[in-house]
């Protein structure tokens, strides 16, 4: 008869959602299994404070558990009267293969869900969070709360973990409120004792105040992500126009330096050394600027997907907890706003090349005459005009390295290279004498 006005379901244990094994009631009037009770209360040992699983009710200390010795005679007469129900379900279920595996893997926790707090043994995925029972739920625990009265006045929020962290640890009590002079989250007894007089508002108010600071905060993120990566498109740019420059560059200056005759080549690879030393400290203290360019832009990159995420938190708590972070501004190095000179290139430096062929010309000239002088006042032994004597002099200075561009007369050429035969041609590298160039060596 009793199984005629009362169905299994409404003597399910609402832990594990099977008929009770050694049933017990607890003082609020609700009933569960020995063991699942237990378990559950397991948790709340540390606290001290012990709670239904259903209506939430507390008890201190833990109540002594006894088996319901009517409740277990009639959950026996149920599974009497379902055993034939559960051999034709055995059999669907063996006909139904892999479609009956796969319902009984639904609702399984996979491992970035939150689990629900209320299975025993295999935790299902909840899909709910009670801000007032501080517990997950799955779809198959959730049921009170869709059903009963008491319970569908209860928050619900999308599920969450760390449910403990948002009570109050002296009173209890959910943290629903903001302290704006302590800056953390307090209950609402809190408000009227200890932050007593302070700025408490509520969690949804200061989000709502703290999402202003942050939209701000990820517009001039996205502001700086913008210009930096316009600076860092410039500097590339104009790496690039410097690197095809300074091609150019040390071709115009080799071909100058060809024009020079083959006693010049130390010179040219001098020139040549410095424009390339030059040209590699450039790229390098650019390329420095350009990979710390990169790599604020990814920092910044990731703050805006962080900040976005954030903003489509629902968590209100956690959004708090992290907003301040967000909105404080990002350490990403002493770099200093960069300003590209979009006219940098090394086509000055051929123009100085340039002159400073005309310079060494002009210091020539103006060592010939020193050596002039300084061979006309020495009397070593007189030769004619003394033309022979100055040369003579000349061939036994020791001097640097010189290129001498000089439109010479033909008839000093030839006294030259009478000096040069005369001299063993030249064995001593002193000089040497080609067609416009006199040329000096150590």
């Amino acid at each position: 008869m009793s199984t005629k006005l009362w169905t299994e379901e409404q003597f399910n244990c609402p832990v594990c959602l099977d008929l009770p094994n050694d049933p017990v009631t607890i003082p609020c009037g609700h009933s569960y299994c020995m063991g699942c009770i237990k378990d559950y209360w397991s948790k709340d040992d540390p606290k001290g404070i012990y709670s239904c699983p259903q209506c939430r009710q507390t008890f201190c200390p833990k109540p002594s558990l006894s088996r319901n010795t009517m409740l277990a005679e009639a959950v026996e007469q149920l599974r009497k009267g379902a055993h034939k129900a559960d051999v034709r379900e055995s059999m669907r279920s063996a006909r139904g293969g892999a479609s009956s595996s796969s319902s009984r893997s639904k609702g399984k926790l996979s491992t970035a869900a939150v689990p629900c707090d209320m299975c025993k043994g295999e935790q299902r995925e909840a899909i709910k969070s009670c801000l007032v029972c501080m517990s997950s739920f799955c779809e198959a625990h959730l049921k009170p709360h869709q059903t009963k009265k008491s319970l569908k006045q209860h928050e619900l929020i999308p599920p969450t973990g760390n449910l403990a962290e948002k009570i109050c640890t002296q009173h209890k009590y959910l943290q629903e409120f903001y302290c704006r002079q302590c800056k953390m989250f307090v209950c609402w007894l809190c408000t009227s004792n200890m932050h007593k007089g302070h700025e408490c508002v509520s969690t949804k108010a200061e989000r709502l105040e703290k999402q202003k600071m942050l939209s701000e905060m990820q517009a001039e993120n996205q502001q700086r992500l913008k210009d930096r990566e316009h600076e860092l498109k410039d500097m590339k740019k104009v790496m690039e126009v410097m690197k095809r420059s300074a091609g150019r560059v040390h071709d115009d200056t080799e071909l100058a330096l060809s024009e020079l005759q083959r006693s010049v080549e130390r010179l040219q690879e001098l020139l040549e050394d410095l424009l390339d030393q030059a040209g590699l400290e450039k790229m390098e203290q650019a390329q420095e600027v350009a990979d710390s360019l990169e790599a604020e832009i990814k920092v910044l990159k990731k703050r805006d997907t962080e900040m976005k995420d954030l903003a489509g938190c629902e968590d209100h708590i956690y959004y708090l907890q992290t907003c301040e972070s967000m909105c404080t501004p990002l350490e990403t190095g002493d770099l200093p706003p960069v300003v590209v000179n979009p006219e940098a290139s090394f086509e000055p430096v051929r123009d100085v090349i340039l002159d400073l062929r005309e310079k060494v010309e002009d210091l020539c000239n103006q060592e010939l005459s020193k050596i002039t002088k300084q061979v006309n006042d020495t009397t070593m032994f007189t030769l004619g005009d003394g033309k022979f004597q100055t040369f003579f002099f000349i061939s036994n200075l020791r001097v640097t390295t010189i290129v001498v561009a000089l439109n010479l007369s033909a008839q000093l050429w030839l006294l030259l290279s009478h000096l040069a035969n005369r001299n063993g041609g030249n064995k001593g590298g002193l000089f040497k004498c080609e067609p416009g160039f006199l040329i000096f060596f150590i």
